[in-house]
């Protein structure tokens, strides 16, 4: 019980039940003494101590459960990957600021589980670590596309600066993911990381000298060079053991092989090849013919005379081209030269020929540009080529080893011809046939046709 009032200062303070709620009361002055008393604590209680309003509803702001659950995933994440104590927290504080950003508060639930994988991933390229977008994706068992594009809205969130990590940089750490130390397998497959590593670095060079990493994403490349480093260091025991025995012999995850099972054989394939074709300039082989299934036995000679092979092979394919060039461009040459004809009866007859000559090369020069495409003849041969005309062969063609974006010519965007309804076209005949009875609905329109007639008479 109060005192004595704060106002007047008087003593005659009383209790006063107003409604359900008691109030103490001056007397003297009527003014309320304690206001908005509705709980107490046991020791208020004991000690007689009012708790005010603004005290007994006071709650601090706890986090929701789905901030609780990302924090945790960010965690998980940030001990799977071993990071530092330092980058653990910078990967926290980060989720929470995107977390609590305008962008990502009314999004799906998708997305927000894959945003503490994103704040990593930043993380860890803000610090050099190598880690790749594949390795968040497999750990979190979400699409990669999704990963990319929450990534994407993340930078232009929170403005971090977007750094990139060189595929030679995550090698390292990639090949030693391959259980495939002396004591965890058999002998015949056991290869030592350090080897391995090696060896598969050399191949991400040679990979990259011949545009096979521009515009790929780095797991498949990575896997295919240590799948045939691999091969290429026991060639004889190992040439014959295929991708999946070599997921199942280094262990690894089943989700991790088959993600991406079709564009590692095909990176595979590109670099096989790349070797073929080094593989073939090797002086000592004199001509004898080298299969991608072998091609793995040469794989040491070709890589220490990788500068030489590659000159050699460019130079040769070099070669072999120019007889093709020069016989096209001879042949343009002679269909740009002017008609003569020395033996012609008269200058009339002449110009004549020349005037239907003219008109057919402008039909076939009309009907060429409504169709989006020109031939060029070279030779005997002739070849389709797209718009426009004036370029006579892809310039891809010349080279031996071009980036995968121009390996092949683009096919020209044709628009579509509009549509002019007029409203007197003819109907085809599927459409009449469409609005004639069947003969079951032909048998009751006369079934009734007969019956109304009988009516009226």
């Amino acid at each position: 019980m109060p005192s004595s009032c704060p106002e007047c200062g008087s003593s005659n303070v009383v209790e006063d039940d107003l409604y359900s709620q008691k109030q103490w009361v001056c007397e003297d002055c009527g003014s309320l003494v304690s206001e908005g008393v509705f709980t107490t604590t046991l020791s208020d209680e004991q000690q007689s101590r009012t708790v005010p309003y603004y005290v007994s509803t006071e709650v601090t702001k706890k986090p929701c459960a789905n901030l609780i659950k990302g924090l945790g995933r960010v965690r998980a994440l940030c001990r799977i990957l071993r990071l530092s104590s330092d980058m653990e927290s910078g990967a926290v504080s980060l989720f929470e600021r995107a977390y609590n950003h305008p962008t990502f508060i009314h999004v799906r639930l998708m997305k927000k589980e894959v945003l503490g994988g994103c704040c990593v991933l930043a993380t860890c390229r803000q610090n050099n670590w190598p880690i790749a977008m594949g390795t968040i994706s497999s750990l979190l068992e979400a699409d990669s596309a999704l990963i990319g594009m929450v990534y994407q809205d993340l930078i232009k969130a929170l403005s971090i600066e977007p750094t990139t990590t060189s595929i030679s940089d995550m090698l390292e750490s990639y090949c030693y993911g391959y259980k495939l130390s002396p004591g965890e397998v058999s002998e015949v497959f056991a290869e030592p990381p350090r080897r391995l590593v090696e060896r598969s670095a050399a191949l991400v060079e040679l990979a990259a000298d011949t545009w096979l990493v521009t515009g790929r994403h780095p797991l498949p490349i990575l896997m295919a060079c240590v799948y045939v480093a691999w091969q290429s260091l026991k060639p004889m025991a190992r040439m014959k053991c295929t991708l999946n025995k070599f997921c199942q012999i280094s262990r690894l995850s089943k989700e991790a092989c088959a993600q991406r099972k079709d564009t590692v054989q095909k990176r595979i394939g590109e670099l096989r090849d790349v070797l073929c074709k080094l593989g073939r300039e090797l002086p000592w082989l004199r001509g004898d013919a080298v299969e991608p299934g072998t091609v793995t036995r040469l794989v040491d000679d070709i890589l220490k005379h990788r500068q030489a092979l590659m000159l050699k092979a460019m130079r040769r394919y070099e070669q072999e081209a120019e007889p093709d060039l020069s016989d096209c461009t001879a042949a343009n040459e002679a269909d740009q030269l002017p008609v003569t004809n020395p033996a012609a009866p008269s200058q009339p007859l002449l110009t004549s020929r020349l005037d239907q000559k003219n008109e057919r090369s402008g039909t076939d020069n009309d009907i060429s540009k409504t169709s989006g495409q020109s031939e060029l003849k070279c030779g005997n041969k002739t070849v389709g080529k797209s718009v426009p005309p004036a370029v006579e062969e892809h310039w891809g063609k010349r080279h031996l080893f071009l980036p995968p974006s121009v390996r092949t010519e683009k096919r020209p965007r044709v628009d579509a011809p509009e549509l002019t309804v007029t409203g007197y076209e003819e109907i085809s005949d599927s459409e009449i046939e469409a609005y004639i009875r069947s003969p079951e609905e032909v048998r009751r329109y006369l079934a009734v046709k007969k019956k109304l007639k009988e009516d009226e008479d």
